[in-house]
């Protein structure tokens, strides 16, 4: 009787094994088929970018720039076989076209403004862009809202996100002079053609510098607006390529490198985009979000971390996402973190920002030996791209475990 039944039992077994290892195996083919179609998309894929710096420019005979470095490290990441030596440079008005009316084309880098976000599929953001209005000294223009502009000859780049700006804004077009590149532009503005124009001001300074203008002659007379700037592709690209790429470029904005800070800050660190903004926190809203979390953490240490790394408020502001706090132990283990999971864990003694500052030392420290106190560094805003000036505040607390921890938060300035 017991061979009766072991027989049919068996070969139930080896087929449902046989049958389970056909649906692995059949997934996995999917999936590095899939991988491989995603591939020869990238690769496939027309880049496009114009002479922008710090963001995109070439010198002598290479491309570079933040959006430049980044994508190619994006391509490492995703074994595409391309680089920046197979990056198209052209006038923007030429490349913007082409990626509007042409498949399996990319452009970087382009102002996600309203007017564009149907037009073409999005990946970013690269980092922030600030337009300014640059005018002659000697022109003595004094303006106090865009409209303003009105009153003068303005210099843009044809289909240009500083042209978008002014024209969103009530700018009108018969004001508004249109270049193809920026050599026209600043050669009209020298040459008394417009009487000022609208330009990043980043590349603002770069422009005169490389152009061989005396940067005094020239000066700012009213902020334009801000954008962010990102990788767009054409309308019909697959979203599959899209996800992928917004993927591996937030993991290139996250992952922390073995001295600490991510490829994506040290990157923009190198093009010395460190910009100051306003977020609305305020020095005491830090302070009291770190007293409250030792507090916490002196009451009950393993549930207030658990709730941190959960980005549970208070630890993490629902209204203002900036505002988080995170703990280290005074070996400068990473304890707890309201707003980045993927640092608990990690050790980060000797570790820098991007402009080579450990200032994860300087915060333990000065806890050991002062309680508290501020430390200023350079880091990423979770919330939007860029690199930002920013000052944590510290305090010492003994757990509840009986060890101690250096509890903190932080604002940009």
């Amino acid at each position: 009787m017991k061979s009766k039944f072991v027989k049919p039992v068996a070969l139930f077994a080896v087929s449902t094994l046989a049958f389970v290892l056909t649906t692995i195996t059949g997934c996995n083919r999917d999936a590095d088929d899939n991988n491989v179609q995603l591939i020869k998309e990238l690769e496939s894929t027309t880049y496009l970018t114009e002479h922008y710096p710090p963001l995109n420019y070439e010198q002598e005979g290479l491309l570079y720039g933040l959006s430049v470095d980044i994508l190619e490290e994006l391509f490492k990441k995703m074994n595409v076989n391309r680089s920046r030596k197979d990056i198209i440079l052209k006038n923007w008005s030429e490349a913007y076209h082409q990626a509007l009316n042409e498949e399996h084309t990319m452009l970087f880098s382009t102002a996600r403004l309203s007017e564009r976000e149907a037009i073409f599929k999005w990946a970013g953001p690269i980092a922030p862009v600030k337009y300014i209005v640059v005018a002659r000294k000697a022109g003595n223009i004094k303006i106090n809202t865009l409209s303003g502009l009105n009153n003068y000859a303005v210099g843009v780049i044809r289909d240009d996100a500083g042209y978008l700006i002014l024209k969103e804004q009530g700018v009108l077009p018969g004001t508004m002079v249109l270049f193809d590149d920026v050599e026209q532009l600043y050669s009209a503005l020298k040459n008394g053609g417009v009487n000022c124009i609208v330009y990043s001001e980043t590349g603002n300074a770069l422009i005169i510098q490389s152009l061989g203008l005396n940067a005094a002659d020239f000066e700012t007379v009213f902020m334009a607006g801000v954008t962010e700037a990102y990788y767009s592709f054409h309308a019909n690209t697959p979203d599959e390529v899209i996800t992928i790429f917004q993927q591996k470029l937030d993991q290139l904005k996250m992952d922390k490198t073995a001295d600490g800070s991510s490829v994506y800050e040290k990157i923009l660190n190198k093009y010395n985009v460190i910009q100051h903004i306003d977020d609305n926190i305020t020095p005491e809203m830090v302070i009291s979000l770190v007293k409250q979390t030792a507090v916490d953490i002196a009451g009950d240490a393993a549930g207030t971390f658990t709730k941190m790394n959960q980005q549970l408020p208070p630890y993490k502001d629902p209204v203002n996402p900036a505002l988080y706090s995170f703990a280290y132990d005074t070996a400068i283990n990473m304890m707890a973190h309201a707003d980045n999971k993927l640092l608990v864990g990690q050790n980060f003694r000797g570790k820098t920002d991007a402009a080579g500052k450990k200032f994860r030392d300087e915060i333990v420290a000065g806890a050991l030996k002062n309680q508290t106190g501020w430390v200023d560094y350079i880091y990423t805003k979770s919330d939007q791209s860029g690199l930002y000036y920013k000052t944590t505040y510290y305090q010492l607390v003994k757990g509840s475990n009986g060890a101690f921890y250096i509890v903190c938060a932080g604002r940009f300035k």
